[in-house]
């Protein structure tokens, strides 16, 4: 990788649609001066590598195949993943594409017994020891996780402004929220179902003559079918079945170059008569099996 000389970035305070960048400073939270949203409807422009001085920078991506670049090499962020940046580590995230989605927050390491969350000091000091040693920079997070992330907002957004009741309990999500992100990343790595899927996924390219019913393949990934759509459609833009029949089609194309027979395509691709492959050739390509052939 060619080094780059790291910036400082400071921070625009948005708060729009597809960004949110917010402070909870104001509200006492001096340790978050930066909290964030981002899910972009249309591709952003790349950031720079850059650092941020006494702060740690943690990142759970909600949805979008990223990845975060550092000096050090390069490390999938994919849904579901938590990215840890420690105050002198130069990164950034490679790319902004269409539909991807993050919770983000800076956290800035205070000084020795500094005022950290109204903790005592003692508490402050151990729970800033577990911020700054995570056995990991990038580890597997919880539905907790985000659920707190999700919560944060909704208080800033709905808690009456300059009241006590509204600074301690975005006091006490946020330290929920920290030991939270502590707690995930204790736990040992396991795969993650995004992982079992792509390698699903890559079964249907591979062999997309098989069957794959949604109930094995709820069974193979451990997700419940209706998280499984969910996931697999934000994975590929298609659910399964879809999914599945494109895969067909396209391999329906290679053999029709060949001059297979339309019966013989349809049988070993698994389509229940030839005048079902025609229709679902056509909802495809917009023409049918024999036009495509004469044209191949």
């Amino acid at each position: 990788m060619k080094r780059r000389t790291p910036l400082k970035l400071s921070f625009d305070y948005v708060d729009t649609a597809e960004r949110r960048v917010l402070s909870l400073e104001k509200d006492g939270l001096f340790c978050l001066p930066v909290i964030g949203f981002d899910s972009y409807r249309k591709k952003w422009q790349e950031a720079p590598l850059h650092v941020h001085d006494e702060c740690l920078e943690i990142s759970l991506c909600l949805r979008g195949d990223l990845e975060f670049e550092t000096l050090k090499g390069t490390y999938p962020f994919k849904p579901g993943f938590i990215f840890v940046s420690g105050p002198k580590d130069v990164h950034r995230l490679k790319s902004y594409p269409k539909g991807m989605s993050k919770y983000w927050l800076l956290f800035r390491i205070p000084k020795p017994d500094s005022q950290l969350l109204g903790l005592p000091a003692k508490e402050a000091r151990s729970l800033v020891r577990d911020l700054t040693h995570l056995p990991n920079r990038l580890f597997n997070g919880t539905d907790e996780v985000q659920r707190l992330f999700k919560k944060l907002f909704q208080q800033v957004d709905t808690l009456p402004a300059r009241t006590p009741d509204r600074s301690l309990r975005l006091r006490s999500t946020a330290l929920t929220l920290l030991l939270a992100i502590v707690d995930a990343a204790s736990v040992p790595p396991r795969e993650h179902p995004e992982a079992r899927l792509e390698r699903i996924i890559s079964d249907m390219r591979a062999h997309p003559e098989c069957a794959y019913p949604l109930d094995v393949l709820a069974e193979k990934t451990a997700l419940s079918t209706s998280n499984l759509l969910v996931r697999f459609k934000r994975l590929t833009g298609s659910p399964p079945h879809a999914f599945l029949v494109a895969q067909r089609v396209a391999r329906a194309k290679e053999m029709l170059a060949d001059a297979k027979p339309i019966t013989f395509i349809a049988d070993h691709l698994g389509f229940s008569s030839s005048q079902h492959f025609s229709n679902q050739f056509k909802a495809v390509t917009g023409c049918t099996p024999s036009e495509w052939g004469k044209h191949a």
